[in-house]
């Protein structure tokens, strides 16, 4: 089996910048993890001339096989393996590009898309060429997470009950176009939302409500939702919040104890008998069982060799997966809009961004 072609589309943060940010555990882009699994990247695309120009450098590539227009690319660099990490309102209409030319794995970062519409041809545009696509949901390739699940399916903490999911960041920034799709809630939040998808199964129906901090229309500051999952499981969840700290963390409760995940934190806690009151049980923290480290970015990128080769027929984070969360994170802004539950699925004609953020006013 010959070694694909790989193409890089967006050359940003999340595609190589971030191997810069000595803190963050290597690989933490799409480069770095590429290069880990053994993938070579032959041909880059961005619109950002000097951006273009650092990554080639950095990468090493010819500049014969630099581009400014994706398209261009597609055409003469034929890449087997095309990762899309440009801006939000590009994904699907690049991906369904790739697809088009005979691209056989689309890497596509998140959001899937801004419109469920466009998302939901972009389904049916892979399904009919026949090409996978993998979405950067990255906490399902990793090791502490896949280690959460197995404790759940183990009932390590008994019948889950209720689960508190958090994303808090600072305040939306942006300038609320259409084409962006939504705020915090949908740019960092869809992790959250996936994760949660991944822990427990389908939505079932979501209760939301979001608020801006200093604006009467444009998209969330913050946002806060009741799920139901299809088993019967109560989410609480809150995206954004306008602090001075980010913070991604799920506290899973169950009849016999309790599981805290998140980033740089899995703790591990069970009921023993009460030290306070007679009669009563408490929760008490006990060690969290071993897990053997891995990289994400690695892991996703391993994943694509293995579909690549054969060795794998299906990715660990589908397009199918990548539009559930976004389903549900729509859901949620329109029952904030309507005051009324969302049940799902729901059609993507029913759901209108600029009317839910007052964009059509502008």
């Amino acid at each position: 089996m010959k070694n694909p072609l790989c193409s890089i589309i967006g050359c940003g943060r999340i595609a190589f910048l971030l191997e810069n940010d000595r803190l963050r555990r290597k690989p933490c882009t799409h480069f770095g993890g590429a290069l880990s699994a053994g993938l070579k990247i032959s041909s880059a695309c961005d619109t950002n001339t000097e951006r273009l120009e650092l990554f080639k450098k950095s990468s090493g590539i010819d500049e014969a096989s630099c581009f400014t227009d994706y398209r261009a690319l597609l055409k003469h660099a034929t890449p087997d393996i095309a990762i899309i990490s440009t801006w939000t309102d590009t994904h699907s209409m690049i991906a369904s590009d790739a697809i088009s030319s005979g691209v056989r794995i689309v890497v596509l970062e998140k959001p899937v898309s801004h419109s469920l519409a466009e998302a939901e041809k972009l389904i049916k545009k892979a399904r009919d060429h026949g090409s996978v696509v993998i979405v950067n949901h990255e906490r399902r390739f990793d090791s502490r997470y896949r280690k959460v699940r197995d404790m759940l399916e183990q009932n390590l903490i008994g019948r889950i009950i209720s689960v508190n999911a958090r994303m808090h960041t600072g305040r939306y920034r942006g300038n609320s176009s259409v084409a962006e799709g939504g705020g915090p809630l949908l740019h960092d939040g869809t992790h959250l939302v996936d994760i949660l998808r991944f822990f427990f199964g389908d939505i079932e129906s979501a209760t939301g409500t979001f608020s801006r901090i200093d604006r009467s229309s444009g998209y969330e500051d913050s946002a806060t939702a009741w799920l139901k999952t299809t088993s019967g499981i109560d989410i609480f969840l809150e995206a954004g919040g306008g602090r001075k700290y980010f913070l991604f963390e799920l506290e899973i409760w169950g009849t016999e104890g309790k599981i805290i995940i998140g980033n740089g934190v899995n703790r591990l806690f069970r009921f023993k008998k009460s030290s306070m009151y007679s009669g009563f049980n408490d929760l008490a923290e006990v060690r969290f069982p071993a897990v053997k480290p891995n990289n994400c970015f690695t892991e996703l990128y391993r994943n694509a060799r293995s579909i690549f080769s054969g060795k794998q027929a299906e990715c660990d984070s589908t397009l199918n997966d990548g539009y559930r969360s976004l389903e549900v994170i729509h859901g949620i802004y329109h029952s904030a809009h309507t005051g009324r539950s969302v049940r799902f699925p729901v059609s993507p004609a029913s759901i209108n961004i600029k009317k839910i953020f007052g964009l059509d006013q502008r």
